[in-house]
Parts: structure tokens; sequence; C-alpha cells
């Protein structure tokens, strides 16, 4: 394994993760493609399925060079996600990775959760909304 890259000051401003975030930025369909991201150690048959387990990434982070979105990394440890446990243990991931910093929005507690509130009808494009202009 080798080091994970994660955002390393919080969670963006609109991370779907964050209970505060207007719903509505995500078609459902990136959320069902995503799931398997929050996979939990009953979904998990072998040391392959670990350690091939994707990470779900920040969205403002560029293909290619993809870090873990934080809001995530502080959910999946909570909820005992394998690859994150892992990380974790091998040094492969810092311990303040996973520890919500204290002026930190609220998080949704799980996949689940997060993907019902944030997700918009599909489109058919599989886009992000497009960021509103400042006021």
């Amino acid at each position: 394994m080798e080091p994970i890259r994660y955002r390393k000051n919080g969670p963006c401003g609109d991370c779907p993760w964050r209970e505060d975030v207007e719903p509505g930025q995500f078609e459902t369909c990136r959320f069902d493609a995503l799931k398997s991201t929050s996979t939990q150690p009953e979904d998990i048959a072998s040391v392959e399925d670990v350690l091939s387990q994707r990470m779900f990434a920040c969205h403002q982070t560029k293909e290619g060079r993809e870090q873990a979105c934080a809001g995530w990394l502080v959910v999946a440890a909570v909820q005992g996600n394998l690859r994150v446990r892992l990380a974790l243990a091998t040094g492969d991931l810092p311990r303040e990775a996973v520890e919500p910093g204290p002026d930190w929005p609220p998080l949704f507690s799980s996949y689940e959760a997060m993907a019902e509130r944030q997700g918009r009808p599909d489109d058919g494009r599989g886009e992000i909304k497009p960021q509103r202009e400042p006021r």
C-alpha cells in the first residue's frame, strides 16, 4: 500500500458529507456509483477486497490526482471501513485525518443518509450542479 492522499484542511464548503450543504449538488447516479467506497466490513470477503476498495474522493480534486474526501474519511473510520483501518494501522494514513477539528461542521453519520439527502434526480449527465454565483 502507499500513503493515502487526503484533504488536510477539513471538508470543503460544498462537501456532500456536510449536513449544512444545500442538497442537490450531485445526481443520485453519482452516489450509486460511489457506494462501493463505503462498503462495510460485513461486505468484505477477502484481503483483496480490502486492498482494492476505492476511496471516496474529494470532488474538488483533479482526476488522476484524487485525494480522499475529508468528511468521508471521518465517517468511514467511525463505521470501521477496513481500508481506512488498514491505512491507519500501517501508517499510510495519519490519525489526524480521521479526527474532525473543533470547527468542523456536522457530518452525515452514514453513506446512506448522505446520499439520500444530497442526491438530486438524474438528468442523464452525471455532472455536479454548477456552482452558484456569489451574491
